[in-house]
């Protein structure tokens, strides 16, 4: 099976058919990831697909409750501030992602699009600051309506309690379920692998998936990880940390579900107040 990360995106529309999403008042989903290595068994473009997944199911959801949309190109040259010593991440600076989106941006409001809301799923806080900047310079110095749709709980660890206009919190369903693992797991471990083998199965490395144990990575550990380069690759020589094989595909199932809930619906009513 092929793979494209341009399905149902802008790419695959003619000129005519965006402007009709325009005179729609139709809203921009941008999907804002990387390409960075994920262990041994999955594939360099995992946060890519998992967040282009995400933005194709919203886009039908917010469809169904009355609000046009058009997926605009992803864009996968972001920020890898931990993975940089592996082969396979690659190594941006925050400018130029700042210089390349706003750049996306200003093509986007010189068509006619008065609103885009910016998707990501790569964990690494440096890119997510990247990605809070870029847009706060779009809405502030080049009126753009653009705005960056995150969990409340991401924001408040990043040290932005007070509300901004340009980004849309997301109160995740208090019943929303995680993978029961004993096992720090935030990189290609059973989350990632087990959404990848639902959704892109024939992108995972199954037979090699189950040899490997788990990375037993410390929060001790973590504080050397999140520092990249060679001495985050110490830490997690296999470029994961977590336990990949603890798979679980049907909490997976209800995760993306949840997710795909929480993010609609929260900005279908954002972006209705803000008309």
């Amino acid at each position: 099976m092929s793979y494209s990360i341009f399905e149902q995106t802008m790419v695959d529309m003619t000129y005519s058919e965006i402007e009709e999403v325009i005179a729609k008042d139709g809203c921009v989903l941008l999907p804002v990831s990387v390409v960075e290595e994920h262990g041994p068994h999955l594939c360099t473009g995992t946060d890519i697909y998992l967040t282009q997944t995400i933005c194709k199911k919203v886009s039908l959801r917010l469809k169904e409750l009355g609000l046009e949309t058009v997926i605009a190109p992803p864009f996968y040259w972001g920020v890898n501030s931990i993975t940089n010593g592996f082969t396979g991440s690659f190594e941006i600076k925050p400018e130029t992602m700042i210089t390349l989106i706003l750049e996306i941006l200003g093509n986007l409001k010189k068509w006619g699009f008065k609103k885009i809301v910016l998707f990501n799923f790569h964990g690494d806080f440096v890119h997510i600051k990247t990605i809070i900047e870029a847009v706060c310079k779009a809405y502030t110095e080049q009126k753009i309506g653009v705005y960056f749709i995150n969990d409340t709980n991401l924001f408040t660890q990043l040290g932005f309690i007070e509300n901004q206009p340009y980004l849309i919190k997301v109160m995740m369903k208090t019943d929303t379920k995680t993978i029961d693992s004993k096992y720090i797991d935030i990189h290609a471990g059973a989350i990632e692998t087990s959404w990848m083998l639902h959704r892109f199965k024939e992108l995972v490395n199954i037979p090699l998936l189950h040899t490997l144990g788990p990375s037993h990575t410390t929060q001790s550990d973590l504080r050397q990880w999140t520092q990249g380069g060679e001495g985050a690759k110490k830490i997690t020589p296999l470029g994961y940390c977590g336990n990949p094989a603890d798979v679980d595909l049907e909490n997976i199932k209800i995760i993306e579900k949840n997710t795909i809930e929480a993010y609609s619906q929260t900005i279908f009513d954002f972006l209705n107040k803000i008309k």
